[in-house]
């Protein structure tokens, strides 16, 4: 998703880790699908909120390297980034970032409650 628009991505501490935990119990194939949903709800309600047709060009994109899984929510649509970011003579008006910030937690709560359930069968 390289290009003019604004990418969103976290990291996870301690993540080799939690991965070599979750291959022993054979989750990743867990963790991959949930991440990859709500990565999906983000770029749902950020197109929802974005102005113009920037909303009508963000998109998910599978960026795993690895057994890591990472996915990228943006937009290669050149005003993304003035839009998100702003200019000297243009304030920001974000649209990617804060619902990121907002559905963070809900990010980390699905993953808590996919490993709970899925450790349990295991």
């Amino acid at each position: 998703m390289r290009g003019a628009g604004p990418v969103i991505t976290a990291s996870v501490k301690g993540l080799e880790a939690l991965q070599r935990r979750l291959a022993a119990r054979g989750l990743e194939r867990d963790v991959r699908e949930t991440l990859a949903g709500q990565a999906e709800a983000i770029r749902a309600e950020a197109a929802l909120g974005a102005p113009g047709q920037v909303g009508e060009t963000i998109e998910t994109i599978d960026v795993s390297v690895r057994d890591r899984p990472v996915f990228a929510v943006g937009t290669r649509h050149r005003a993304a980034r003035f839009l998100e970011f702003g200019t000297r003579k243009m304030r920001a008006r974000p649209f990617l970032w804060p619902v990121f910030r907002a559905r963070l937690p809900r990010v980390k709560q699905e993953l808590t409650n996919t490993l709970r359930a899925r450790w349990a069968k295991h």
